[in-house]
Order: C-alpha cells, then sequence, then structure tokens
C-alpha cells in the first residue's frame, strides 16, 4: 500500500508547453502501469493545450468551475462533483472557466500524453 499525504506533496508551476495561464500541479501516486492521480488548480481562463492520453482521463471537480471540450465535440461545464470520461487518445482541453478558478482531481491511464498546440481564444469559446 501507498499513501500520498496532502501535507507531503509540492505543488509544481505549470509550464508553458503543456498549459496557457497560471496552472499548478500537485502529482501523487503512479501505478506500475503508469496509471497516476493528481490534484490541478487552474486559475480563472487557464487551461491546458490539446492534449491526449492512451489510457483515457477521468476528471473530477473539486471546487470552481471549469470547462472541458473534446476536439470535435461539445464543451462540458466541470462543478464540483461532478466526473467527467475522456476516452483514450481523445483530444481535448481543460481548464478554469472565464471568471472562476477549478480545482480538479485528474486520474490519467497508463501511457505517456501526447500534447499539442494551445488553445485558442477561439477554441476555449466555442461549445460554451
Amino acid at each position: 500500500m501507498e499513501i500520498s499525504r496532502a501535507t507531503e506533496g509540492a505543488f509544481e508551476r505549470g509550464d508553458d508547453e503543456r498549459f496557457t495561464g497560471e496552472v499548478w500541479l500537485r502529482p501523487t501516486l503512479v501505478a506500475e502501469d503508469g496509471t497516476n492521480i493528481g490534484v490541478v488548480h487552474f486559475s480563472p481562463g487557464a487551461r491546458t493545450h490539446w492534449h491526449r492520453h492512451p489510457g483515457g482521463q477521468f476528471l473530477f471537480g473539486v471546487s470552481g468551475r471549469g470547462r472541458v471540450r473534446s476536439k470535435e465535440g461539445a464543451g462540458h461545464v466541470l462543478e464540483p462533483g461532478d466526473v467527467i470520461r475522456v476516452g483514450p487518445d481523445e483530444w481535448h482541453f481543460h481548464g478554469g472557466t472565464p471568471g472562476t478558478p477549478l480545482v480538479h482531481v485528474a486520474v490519467n491511464g497508463g501511457g505517456v500524453p501526447d500534447w499539442a498546440d494551445p488553445v485558442t481564444d477561439d477554441q476555449y469559446e466555442e461549445g460554451f
């Protein structure tokens, strides 16, 4: 058994290669197959770049309000207690709404995610 205590983990600033705006991440545990879980804080309007996870991803809203959208899909608002499942290799982004920060827990299936271009302001607004 492994335990990751909230008081022991350090948050890391999200880099410009994967995020737009101010984002803070706290990685926790990684399983043998690469599945991992992390806590992510997005400031209002901050977001990931387009990306996909080979093993898919679950997003659990903790506080605030967020946006989640697949490249070819409708946008969804993520609120506290909501869970969104993103399928394997589905291009998507997530982040805070324009006026509200977001904290979510991300459970990432095994494998290394692919990162692509930043989400433009038009793409960020599309479908919401």
